[in-house]
């Protein structure tokens, strides 16, 4: 009953609660889909670190922008140590097409290790490379479908050309848009004296930190961390991201709640008399109170299931255009999202109608009935 009560009373004024709950809806699906670029990087970064083989790395600058600042030497300075396989990183972003229809990332296979450095990869098409001195390329599925290529073509990668040999796709997303060629070739193309890391794989895994203890103090000009580490290290950063996206998003919520409270505080006004007349027939001060409230609760929630739909077409317009040009997604919405936004909302309710129900037992039985 109660329940039914607060919903007629969105039936009156039904155009100025509908527009509220637009309102609303709009506030929520900004926020959805603003958060949503949070949890892509979330699921990307936990993905790629299961994709990779490699427990420690070393490296200089940012790990995540592809600069090579290591120079080639320290693999060779790594290897000697005997702590187990030692990859030379080197990974490159690649516009892809002409004029550019979307990124390619160039990854060095480095055959001088026993380990693949992406290890979640499946060929659909062709094989695998043979050898580290062959001219042989595998692409990403991606890659294949925006430049039009299959088995056989070639691609031009820096300096050289590039036969495909195989086509490939991963459930991380890592590989869908790679093009992979042996990592000595890729060095010499592009000229490079540097590369982006070592990687390196513990031969007895149960010791990576105390690995990674030793390389820091052998290697104190440079960065070494564990794949655990340059995800909590990660996961900060998109932390930061998304106070920076809650405070754009803010605005519009805050604009959302004001709207609300304006609403129900007209709706109150407008109401006085039959809050009077309930009064006088038995309803108690809280039951008015939690009549008001509950009804713009309500309203924000109605605007949470609509801004949650319209939050997911948003998503998933995002996902194609950036699969369409990058090969990847960039959007999650997940379940974490959607309970946020939910309390968001109910919070939003609550705002904007405490005041209001509050103005609403204020006045006494007389002064309420008095303004027939």
């Amino acid at each position: 009953m109660f329940l039914t009560i607060s919903l007629k009373s969105i039936t009156y004024k039904p155009l100025r609660f509908i527009l509220t709950i637009l309102g609303l809806a709009v506030a929520i699906a900004g926020l959805i889909s603003l958060m949503s670029f949070g949890e892509g990087a979330r699921k990307a970064i936990r993905r790629g670190l299961e994709a990779y083989k490699p427990r420690i790395l070393i490296y200089r600058g940012d790990f995540f922008m592809p600069t090579p600042l290591v120079p080639l030497q320290m693999a060779d300075s790594v290897k000697k140590l005997g702590i187990g396989d030692v990859y030379r990183l080197v990974r490159i972003a690649k516009p892809i097409g002409f004029p550019p229809r979307g990124m390619a990332i160039v990854i060095g296979m480095d055959f001088a290790s026993r380990i693949k450095f992406i290890e979640d990869y499946t060929i659909i098409e062709g094989r695998g490379l043979s050898d580290s001195l062959k001219r042989e390329a595998l692409i990403g599925e991606k890659v294949a479908q925006t430049l039009g290529y299959t088995v056989g073509d070639t691609v031009e990668v820096g300096k050289g050309r590039y036969t495909i040999v195989g086509i490939i796709k991963s459930p991380s997303g890592i590989s869908t848009n790679a093009i992979v060629v042996p990592v000595n070739l890729l060095i010499k193309d592009y000229d490079f004296r540097n590369i982006l890391a070592v990687s390196i794989v513990p031969k007895d895994i149960s010791k990576t930190d105390s690995i990674a203890k030793a390389l820091k103090e052998k290697f104190p000009d440079y960065q070494v961390q564990t794949t655990q580490e340059l995800a909590h290290l990660t996961e900060s950063m998109v932390a930061i991201g998304d106070i920076i996206r809650f405070a754009l998003s803010a605005i519009a919520l805050f604009v959302a709640t004001v709207s609300l409270f304006a609403i129900m505080a007209i709706t109150v006004q407008e109401r006085t008399w039959e809050f009077g007349v309930l009064r006088a027939l038995g309803a108690t001060r809280k039951l008015i109170f939690n009549l008001v409230l509950a009804q713009a609760i309500l309203i924000s929630l109605l605007g949470w299931v609509l801004g949650l739909l319209l939050g997911m077409v948003i998503i998933k317009a995002i996902n194609v255009v950036a699969y369409q040009k990058l090969g990847f997604e960039f959007t999650t919405m997940t379940v974490r999202l959607g309970l946020f936004s939910l309390a968001v909302a109910a919070g939003i309710g609550i705002a904007g109608g405490f005041f209001p129900a509050l103005q609403a037992v204020r006045k006494s039985i007389r002064e309420a009935i008095g303004r027939i």
